[in-house]
């Protein structure tokens, strides 16, 4: 096999991955976002979505800058070991990316839902303030 052919199938599955994650990720964090942004739930409706933005981004961006366009040094015209495991440790370079930034946004949502409440207070207090004047 070409080496360019083990390429595109790499690319395949990338973006098999992303279309498979993405989405498993998205439906069982749901429940723990409007745990989070339960005194405010349209906030966090929008933070999902500019979360799924982001995850799109980032992982689009991986692609683009792990693709070979040529073979790199030391690789044959056809595919040998050497290539094979270059592009298994991309691929895992892409999934250790995407649960380390997954434990990230795990570990900050009830920081950020924290802070997006206590906002929500303090206008709810500025606005009430000269009600009660």
């Amino acid at each position: 096999m070409d080496w360019w052919i083990l390429e595109l199938i790499f690319v395949a599955a990338m973006f098999m991955v992303i279309g498979v994650l993405g989405p498993l990720i998205k439906r069982f964090g749901k429940a723990y976002a409007a745990d989070v942004f339960q005194a405010n739930p349209r906030t966090g409706k929008s933070y999902l979505v500019l979360m799924d933005f982001a995850y799109y981004m980032i992982f689009g961006a991986y692609i683009l800058f792990v693709i070979k366009w040529e073979p790199d040094t030391g690789w044959a015209d056809t595919v040998n070991a050497d290539q094979v495991q270059a592009s298994v440790a991309r691929l895992g370079g892409m999934v250790l990316l995407m649960g380390l930034l997954h434990g990230l946004n795990v570990l900050s949502l009830p920081l950020i839902g924290r802070v997006f409440t206590l906002n929500r207070r303090l206008d709810d207090e500025v606005v009430a303030g000269p009600r009660a004047a």
